[in-house]
């Protein structure tokens, strides 16, 4: 027994030296390993040098430029791949390849934009020579903020340290970090996904004309794809517009003069002076354009909206507050979260949840169907499957029986049985798929002077084996994939040992993506973007004139194609126009305004397209089918593209003719949806009269819970009332305000049982009392009625107390606010 215990400790013994030899050997081995691929890059016969975005900085969520200086070492032509392994938000492993060529001791540079995830931190570099073999590789660790969100700030400026003072300043109570990078004519990318890590391009004190035209249109890309532009004003602001000046300013073109401005009354510590300050100002004004900060002469923030970005300007240098800034750090916050809009500021802190990954599901709902045609007929095989069964139960055995030839019974069901199994077969060959298939759901803008296509596509394969497709090298391909927090708390490590999945090859004649080690049926979402020209594309051109709640106009299809469905909108307006035929035009005098709800957008999209005629689901009705799915491609639109206020008026209609051009082949199976967007011009004066919402700026929330984004406020537990301060425009003398409520379609609707409308009492702040006063309600209210309550900044703030009652949902829907005024 002792003996048996005995060999059993020695066992263990020599297990435990085992394990301890294999982990001291990995020790010591390790540094081996990576000083003989450090070794192996030193003597390999091409050489490698990556940098990465502005001064080696980045954020994930973002497209990166990676420039990789290349040398070949050898005597001989070099010809190979450059492979960059990176990570998604999913934590998934993609692969992207470019084509390599190098001449005989040559040089180059490839310069690449590489789409990064959530929690991508680091990338792996290889050059790998046409046989596979790995050449060299380099591990790029990046630089990433973990602690707090960052928001770069390009800026151009002859004096940069002059504006230094924004640098490392945090706002947002401190959640987010202003970054800034400085750029020039010489640095300044000419593609716009060199601008894609940044919010915000600063420009003051600085000629922007000195950009080539490829520079200033990767700027102006770049707010139409939902940047910021700041421009700052002063003597120089003409120049500091470069070529955007003549798209923006509205004639006469002021010259700068000395000027003493307030920058809030919250800012004077002793005395009201405190907030005055002497700058050389000017009044730009903006074709189009919305005031952020009143002035007592002149706006001294305004901005324009360009497709999803905006472009500000200030008055003044944005040098000259400097000393202000350093003095009330909360002005520099306010400024800033001016310029860029309170949405996207509250994007910004919340980046790892609200940036690409976010639209993941939304996508998904979108074009992770399919066409309905392909569904089996459940009845007819139903019946088959009844005949069937009866044929080889009673049916053949009693038909062989009544000739007295029972014995042929087992031959008679066989051929029974191989008969019905080729109907069946020949039934179900209209179901089935024999190579990877497409769903794509399509977006046309041809706004402004180049038109745009954003497709988004999902590609699946009825195989569990790899495949490959091939796109139209015109694109740009981006994963959509959702956030590694939907399937585990924390981000798995990425060592670049792992396997990729996905293979994404640029090609000089198309784009190849392979995709290996997946389960049949699985959704491959991306996202594709290309320029188009616009004169094969001309869009949808008109003048829309809004006064007085009516609208008047006329818009013309300029397409060579029918559009069917179309809609005009303005920011929470919709005009239902119909079918355009090509060169039809369509007056707007009679047609009638719906008032829609902005937190229920699919109510409109059912409107538009007819979804809401139908009183149940129907799959086999094709016109119910066709109606659901532009009303999903609808409302991911207005939620997606027009979800703040726009000064124009959009466009948008579906295109029955458009078909893919998005694959190099046509061996797929392709269905999906397009739309065509055009934003056309909008009046809103007459006779020096305004007609305009009291929306286009943000509404400050003095207390309660209030969205402005969907102009809806909370009244779930705790309960509380919502006090609002409207900011109707320091450039007007106000003569009426309008509370329009929604349209009675969208007002219990049994469709839209989310859908609820403010009920309850609404007061009026009065300056002359200090209090509240209980205000009947109506649509309209003349300048006398609401001449003690309007500040003299012309704000009105409105009480809202909610009492009604829903028990689907807590958001209540306010009305919109419009206000006519002569200008001063």
């Amino acid at each position: 027994m002792k003996e048996y215990i005995t060999r059993g400790k020695r066992g263990y013994g020599l297990f435990f030296a085992l394990l301890a030899l294999i982990f001291l050997a990995g020790v010591l081995l390790h540094p081996l390993r990576t000083l003989a691929a450090a070794q192996a890059g030193k003597e390999s016969s091409v050489g490698m040098e990556v940098t990465y975005g502005f001064d080696d900085t980045a954020k994930g969520n973002r497209y990166l430029q990676i420039k990789v200086q290349m040398e070949n070492r050898r005597e001989s032509d070099f010809t190979g791949k450059l492979e960059i392994l990176t990570t998604e938000s999913s934590m998934e492993v993609y692969r992207y390849d470019y084509p390599v060529s190098l001449a005989a001791l040559g040089q180059d540079e490839k310069i690449v934009y590489l789409p990064l995830g959530i929690k991508t931190d680091q990338l792996f570099v290889s050059i790998t020579d046409e046989s596979g073999s790995e050449v060299i590789r380099k591990r790029l660790k990046l630089n990433i903020s973990g602690d707090v969100a960052e928001t770069f700030v390009g800026v151009f400026s002859d004096r940069p340290e002059e504006l230094q003072f924004m640098d490392e300043v945090g706002i947002h109570y401190g959640s987010i970090k202003i970054k800034q990078v400085f750029l020039d004519k010489d640095s300044a990318p000419e593609d716009a996904l060199g601008y894609d890590q940044l919010d915000m391009i600063l420009v003051s004190d600085y000629d922007l004309n000195q950009l080539s035209e490829n520079q200033h249109q990767a700027v102006s890309r770049f707010v139409d794809n939902g940047g910021t532009l700041l421009i700052g004003g002063g003597a120089r602001y003409k120049e500091a517009m470069g070529r955007f000046a003549s798209e923006l300013l509205e004639p006469p073109l002021e010259e700068a003069v000395m000027q003493e401005i307030n920058l809030g009354a919250e800012y004077s510590q002793n005395a009201p002076q405190d907030a005055v300050m002497e700058m050389v100002c000017a009044n730009i004004g903006l074709k189009n354009g919305a005031t952020l900060m009143p002035g007592d002469a002149f706006p001294l923030l305004s901005y324009v909206h360009r497709k999803e970005g905006r472009i500000v300007v200030a008055a003044f240098e944005l040098k000259d507050i400097r000393g202000f800034c350093e003095t009330h750090p909360a002005f520099m916050e306010k400024f800033y979260t001016m310029a860029m809009g309170e949405v996207k500021t509250n994007e910004l802190a919340q980046m790892e949840y609200s940036g690409f990954a976010s639209l993941y599901f939304t996508v998904q709902g979108l074009i992770n169907t399919g066409d309905a045609g392909r569904l089996p007929n459940i009845i007819l095989y139903t019946i088959i499957i009844l005949v069937y069964l009866m044929l080889i139960g009673p049916g053949i055995y009693l038909y062989l029986k009544k000739r007295s030839i029972q014995r042929y019974y087992m031959g008679g069901v066989t051929a029974c049985a191989l008969i019905f199994t080729g109907i069946i077969y020949i039934m179900g060959m209209k179901t089935r798929f024999r190579e990877p298939f497409f769903t794509y759901a399509t977006i046309l803008d041809v706004s402004g002077s180049q038109a745009e296509e954003d497709t988004y596509i999902n590609v699946r394969s009825p195989y569990n084996k790899p495949y490959t497709v091939k796109l139209n090298p015109e694109y740009t391909v981006r994963p959509v994939t959702k956030g590694y927090y939907y399937d585990s708390f924390t981000a798995a490590r990425f060592t670049g040992e792992e396997d990729y999945k996905t293979n994404i090859c640029y090609l000089p004649d198309r784009t190849e993506i392979k995709i290996r080690d997946t389960v049949a049926f699985t959704p491959k979402l991306f996202m594709l973007q290309k320029q188009l020209n616009k004169r094969q594309n001309p869009g949808i051109d008109g003048k829309v004139i809004s006064y007085g709640g009516k609208l008047e106009g006329t818009l013309t299809n300029r397409l060579d194609h029918r559009l069917e469905d179309a809609v005009l909108l303005l920011y929470g307006r919709a005009v239902l126009l119909g079918d355009l035929e090509p060169g039809q035009e369509v007056k707007l005098d009679d047609l009638e305004i719906l008032n829609y709800p902005l937190n229920y957008t699919y109510a409109l999209a059912q409107r538009v397209t007819g979804g809401d005629q139908y009183e149940k689901t129907d799959i086999d009705d094709e016109d119910y089918m066709r109606s659901q799915e532009r009303s999903r491609l609808l409302s991911f639109y207005l939620d997606s593209n027009l979800n703040e206020y726009t000064p124009e008026a959009t466009i948008v209609a579906f295109n029955p003719e458009k078909k893919e051009e998005f694959l190099e082949e046509d061996d797929f199976v392709t269905e999906g949806l397009t739309i065509v967007t055009s934003k056309v011009e909008l009046v809103r004066e007459r006779n020096g009269i305004i007609y305009r919402t009291a929306m286009e700026q943000d509404p400050k929330v003095i207390s309660g819970n209030y969205q402005a984004r969907y102009n809806s406020m909370y009244t779930g537990e705790p309960a509380e009332p919502v006090i609002i301060e409207y900011s109707l425009g320091n450039d007007l003398e106000i003569m009426q305000v309008d509370f329009m409520p929604l349209s009675p379609v969208f007002i219990n609707n049994p469709r839209y049982p989310y859908l609820n409308l403010f009920t309850g009492k609404m007061y009026f702040y009065n300056y002359d009392t200090g209090r509240n006063d209980l205000i009947e309600e109506k649509q309209s209210y003349t300048a006398d009625e609401l001449k003690p309550y309007l500040s003299p900044a012309n704000t009105l703030t409105v009480k809202y107390v909610s009492e009604g009652t829903n028990e689907y949902g807590w958001d209540r829907q306010l009305p919109m606010l419009y206000v006519t005024g002569r200008e001063k």
